[in-house]
């Protein structure tokens, strides 16, 4: 039991960091957030639900889907997500109040966090070993596990990108914050044309 919740707070926090949806849809508002690591919590804790949403059915019919073709559908779900991130992002950006936004805005970061948490092809890909193979109190504690890893992940890497992001010049700032947003956009548009 202890193996599953440290391989599931690992997972979650190496899926949480490295996923490109995730860092493309936070960044744009984490860059400037006085209280980024808040912005990253709410988008973790929106994902945790989501994937606990996906995976515990999983957990009791683990036979009786195609996940290549669950795998297809979460990845166009994901790229409508990114989009409308970058959407969102850009209708901030242009009226200059990102960082206020974001901050009074708890809902939005959570909710994109929750449609990244239950398209999550990736996720499930990570969880299904142990969702499959192991008892359903281990399997459970992974979940969890996995869960409680990802959503400190993106608090720590949300935190981070603030810090980094304080060091720019404005000018600087916008041109990166445009940048995420065109990447999020460019990314969430070939999941969605590409997907299975």
């Amino acid at each position: 039991m202890t193996a599953a919740v440290l391989y599931g707070v690992g997972a979650g926090a190496l899926h949480a960091v490295t996923g490109p949806d995730h860092v493309l849809s936070l960044g744009p508002i984490a860059i400037r957030a006085s209280r980024a690591w808040q912005v990253g919590l709410r988008w973790g804790l929106g994902h945790a639900v989501g994937t606990l949403l996906l995976a515990v059915p999983l957990l009791v019919t683990a036979h009786a889907f195609d996940l290549a073709d669950l795998a297809a559908w979460g990845e166009r779900l994901a790229g409508l997500a990114l989009l409308a991130m970058a959407a969102s992002s850009a209708w901030h950006l242009r009226r200059a109040h990102v960082a206020t936004s974001a901050a009074a805005d708890p809902g939005r970061t959570f909710t994109v966090g929750f449609v990244h948490g239950v398209s999550g092809g990736a996720s499930l890909l990570l969880a299904l070993p142990m969702v499959l193979g192991a008892s359903v109190s281990t399997s459970a504690a992974y979940l969890v596990a996995f869960a409680v890893g990802s959503t400190i992940a993106m608090a720590f890497l949300t935190a981070g990108l603030a810090k980094w992001g304080a060091r720019l010049s404005s000018t600087t700032h916008q041109r990166l914050q445009w940048s995420l947003v065109a990447m999020s956009a460019g990314l969430g548009g070939f999941w969605l044309l590409s997907a299975g």
